[in-house]
């Protein structure tokens, strides 16, 4: 059981929703019901006098109050040196909507119901314009533009890689196999939905107040700035909090209008706002994940070794560039492109386009689980029609250790790592050997059996903008502060553990505390897996640093020089003598002292306080099989069996690293056999909003999965870890879809996009029979 679980378990926990300071006024919003407008009326006098109602704000409001618009954090630059096109995206629709959903009016009211009903006397006025709601229709050169200012629709053209290799490679290639794949657009959807709530005290700053932030989020420090530059104000004006967190996946790290609102609101009424998303709104105006269209190749010699990989990907921006956006469709793949083969020809194009659709950002592996099942279908797909074992077309192709460490040609360098030992450990696990046996089973049962495998590597990395500190308290407790947010990770139970380790103590003596901006001026917060890439190795230094300041300042109580010092297993004592003092008792006897002492005393102290130092990309890695049976007559996909080796370096606690595992594996069975937004290509109206449209797997859905670790370690790596929380979701995809299309291959199916559902199921194997 983990720090989290009891207190959660017991109903302890705090999530946004259980605020309701007194005076809380509820906020709703007016969201646009075309996916391509113009504004031509819009009258809220209505909702003004309705009752119950405190506020009411349009675009216009926002204007004349100096609200920004929101901006996007990754700006880049097309191949030919020109920046990306990025539209204003205002907090509140002015002249023209781009997207179902986008916020047009917001109602502030006593009660949510009165907010409500206040939305329904808004009259808007709406001149309809043509949409296009798909990369390739936006691609087309008649496509009809969403953004006047971006020919094309295209936002940005960008590309990477050793070009002209890769094309030699291809143009002296004796096979060259190419597959388009489209990922569609996936809901996020955590199970705590994004909320905001908002303060604003006039009398707390003297330049004019200062608003205090509530909203799930996965850290403070970046929505602090984000929130402060649309209220165009110095961000110590702004304070934001994170408490408990139910789920995030990426989509809870960005800044939203809902949140620039209720701080406005805040100021404007002089109380306390809230704002809730229900699920529908969620599935309508959250960021969505993937989007993406790859048109892929590979270049193998006349043996089977891999020559060139390369990718043309169309990616479906939405309407506007959301906060990390243009570098996470682009950069973000990058990192594990070819993952764990040797490839000598790598090359990646991206275009960026513009569709009447939600934005698109990060969703758990950011473009990775994309780009790594793409190759591994494209893997596939190579050896069926050159007639070469699948295994083995894996195993004469990847990086040895005897490689290592591994320069790639998109700029990334290996580690560490034993992929030929993965996919051996993998595949002895799963019975690979006895697949056979178990496919007659299933014939005789009527059934399709197929087996799929892959092997995949993540870069761990994030934001490396992170302060940790670790502090010695009288009560015999160590405090450690971290940048880094969780949101249902096990983050404190894995932060304490490096602090217990690296001081020798129990870890229930660590406190760990995350989520207010006002702690520490400096904090990325959690992305890319970079826990203890990042936040792990600096609280293990801060940690070391509070034990020399310690050390000081035990000398200084005990009368002693810091160097005759010596520290272990929560004690400091004079060397060769039974005098010593506990931590706790440095920590009280340091508070004792006068000012004055403890300024003269400049290398003394109770806290370490550093910020990230070194290198923050690790490599973890891992082998999956999966094995699915097909009901020919229906159509249905049943997930049979999944088997995975991952090596995340060292695991600080088995549990968490086995839910994150666990969790990611199910998230990408729903992607692949279940999930897909869906927009009407005529109206733009999105067909999958709720839960009853949109299908989350289930636990029915899934089978007990066989899951093993087998650590190898990274240079580097202070503490030796590696990262989980995103590596099952960039290696599930690919053994799931190859598992399907392998039984669907006795019926001559070689490919078909994700979502697997029944019917797209049923329908392909009519085909074939028809």
């Amino acid at each position: 059981m983990t720090f989290e679980d009891e207190r959660l378990l017991r109903s302890r926990g705090r999530y946004l929703d259980d605020r309701a300071p007194a005076g809380c006024l509820q906020m709703a919003i007016l969201r646009a019901p075309l996916a391509h407008a113009a504004i031509t009326g819009l009258d809220v006098a209505a909702a003004r006098a309705a009752p119950g109602v405190r506020l009411v704000l349009t675009g216009e409001d926002l204007a004349r109050l100096g609200i920004g618009p929101l901006t996007c954090r990754g700006a880049i630059e097309s191949s030919d040196g020109t920046p990306m096109i990025e539209p204003e995206r205002p907090v509140l629709a002015r002249g023209a909507v781009k997207h179902v959903g986008q916020p047009v009016a917001a109602v502030i009211a006593e009660t949510l119901e009165a907010a409500l009903d206040a939305l329904e006397a808004i009259e808007l006025e709406l001149d309809e314009r043509p949409v296009v709601v798909d990369p390739e229709a936006a691609a087309a050169p008649d496509a009809p533009p969403v953004w006047e200012q971006a020919p094309g629709n295209r936002a940005f053209d960008w590309q990477i890689g050793n070009r002209a290799e890769t094309e030699a490679a291809f143009a002296g290639a004796a096979h060259r196999v190419a597959l388009t794949v489209r990922h569609p657009r996936i809901a996020i959807a955590p199970i705590e939905t994004r909320g905001a709530l908002a303060t604003f005290d006039a009398d707390a700053d003297a330049a004019g107040g200062r608003w205090t932030l509530w909203t799930p989020s996965q850290g403070v420090v970046s929505l602090r700035s984000a929130m402060a530059a649309c209220l165009g104000v110095a961000t110590g004006r702004v304070r934001v909090i994170t408490e408990d967190v139910g789920g995030s996946f990426a989509v809870k790290i960005w800044p939203y209008p809902e949140q620039v609102l209720a701080l406005v609101a805040a100021r404007e009424t002089g109380r306390p706002v809230k704002w809730v998303a229900s699920r529908m709104e969620a599935m309508l105006a959250d960021a969505m994940g993937r989007g993406r269209v790859d048109r892929a190749e590979l270049a193998l010699d006349a043996e089977g070794r891999f020559l060139g990989f390369r990718i043309d990907a169309l990616a479906d921006m939405g309407a506007f560039l959301n906060t990390a956006a243009p570098g996470i469709v682009t950069k973000g793949a990058v990192r594990v492109f070819g993952h764990c083969y040797r490839i000598p020809g790598l090359h990646y194009r991206v275009q960026g386009l513009f569709t009447n659709a939600v934005p698109t950002d990060a969703y758990r592996g950011a473009a990775k689980p994309e780009t790594v099942s793409t190759l591994e279908r494209l893997i596939d797909v190579a050896a069926a029609r050159l007639g070469l074992d699948r295994v083995e077309l894996r195993r004469r192709n990847l990086v040895r250790p005897a490689d290592l460490p591994y320069p790639t040609a998109m700029g990334e360098t290996y580690d560490g790592g034993d992929f030929p030992a993965m996919l051996e450990r993998v595949l002895l696990a799963a019975d690979w050997g006895g697949f056979e046996g178990r496919r007659a089973g299933s014939r005789a049962r009527g059934r399709l059996r197929g087996a799929g495998l892959g092997l995949h590597l993540h870069a761990t990395g994030g934001s490396t903008a992170e302060r940790s500190e670790v502090r010695a308290l009288p009560d015999g407790t160590v405090r450690v502060r971290s940048g880094s947010q969780d949101s249902g990770q096990g983050h404190r139970r894995a932060l304490a553990v490096v602090a217990a380790d690296t001081l020798g103590i129990p870890v229930e003596r660590i406190r760990v505390e995350q989520g207010d901006s006002d702690w520490l001026e400096i904090g990325g917060g959690t992305g890319g897996s970079n826990l203890l890439a990042v936040a792990g190795n600096t609280v293990h230094r801060a940690a070391l640093q509070m034990v020399d300041r310690m050390k000081a300042s035990a000398g200084l109580l005990l009368e002693a020089a810091a160097p005759d010092i010596e520290y272990g297993a929560g004690s400091f004592r004079i060397v060769g003598t039974d005098r010593a003092l506990s931590l706790a008792e440095v920590a009280a006897g340091w508070e004792a002292l006068d000012a004055a002492q403890r300024e003269s005393e400049p290398e003394a102290g109770c806290l370490g306080q550093l910020d990230f130092a070194g290198i923050h990309t690790t490599f973890p890695n891992g082998a999956y099989v999966a094995e699915v049976e097909v009901d020919p007559e229906t159509g249905q996909v049943r997930l049979d069996r999944f088997t995975g080796v991952d090596d995340l370096g060292r695991v600080f606690d088995e549990a968490s690293a086995q839910g994150q595992v666990q969790g990611g594996i199910a998230q990408e069975a729903g992607e692949v056999l279940t999930e897909s937004l869906r927009y009407d290509p005529e109206s733009g109206q999105l067909l999958s909003g709720s839960l009853l449209d949109y299908a989350l797997p289930r636990a029915d859905d899934l089978p007990a999965f066989d899951l093993a670790f087998a650590p190898t370690p990274s240079p580097n790596s202070l503490i030796g870890a590696k990262g989980v929380g995103e590596l099952p979701s960039i290696g599930a995809p690919g053994p799931i879809l190859n598992a399907v299309l392998h039984a669907l291959s006795e019926r001559g199916i070689e490919h078909l996009d994700p979502p697997l559902t029944p019917e797209k199921v049923w329908r392909a194997l009519q085909g074939t029979e028809g």
